[in-house]
């Protein structure tokens, strides 16, 4: 029973969780101007090359788990080597056809204007990222850049990761 409960809980938890992404999302598309079909058809470029752009992405941690591997035999052969180079190439480059496909697409979507507007809030999220890893940094210098607040980060920070950047 108490199994059941605890399934329950997290599945609830999930919903939730689920829940508050797709607001968080949909308040950070329509920050740009985006109307309820375009939202739905931004999100769906996305979504519908996930599992392509996941699979690729595995397919190059295998590869370089089989490089690794390769690389500890006192033998290498590098005819296999060569073979998974340019397996894990191949992987890589389907990575990057998807993201280029997404960026069109959305791109044609919501036009030149807001596309670079997007551009420039995934800028700003990547800048906040560099200023946040260096901040405890002994060699650190003062870049006097406008910190993004907790709320703005955290909307930027979904954008990033509804485009798998």
């Amino acid at each position: 029973m108490k199994r059941i409960i605890a399934v329950l809980g997290i599945l609830a938890l999930a919903a939730t969780f689920a829940g508050a992404q797709e607001v968080a999302r949909n308040q950070l598309l329509k920050r740009l101007g985006l109307t309820d079909q375009q939202t739905e058809q931004f999100v769906a470029i996305y979504a519908d090359s996930a599992v392509e752009l996941a699979r690729a992405r595995a397919e190059i941690n295998v590869q370089k788990a089989l490089l690794e591997r390769l690389l500890l035999d006192a033998s290498v052969n590098e005819r296999e080597v060569e073979k998974v180079l340019r397996q894990a190439m191949e992987a890589e480059l389907q990575v990057r056809l998807v993201q280029v496909r997404r960026e069109l697409a959305a791109r044609r979507l919501i036009g030149d204007r807001r596309w670079i507007q997007l551009r420039e809030l995934l800028r700003r999220l990547t800048v906040q990222k560099a200023r946040e890893a260096f901040r405890d940094s002994p060699n650190r210098k003062a870049d006097g850049g406008p910190e993004l607040d907790a709320k703005e980060r955290a909307l930027l920070q979904e954008l990033a990761d509804l485009l798998a950047e």
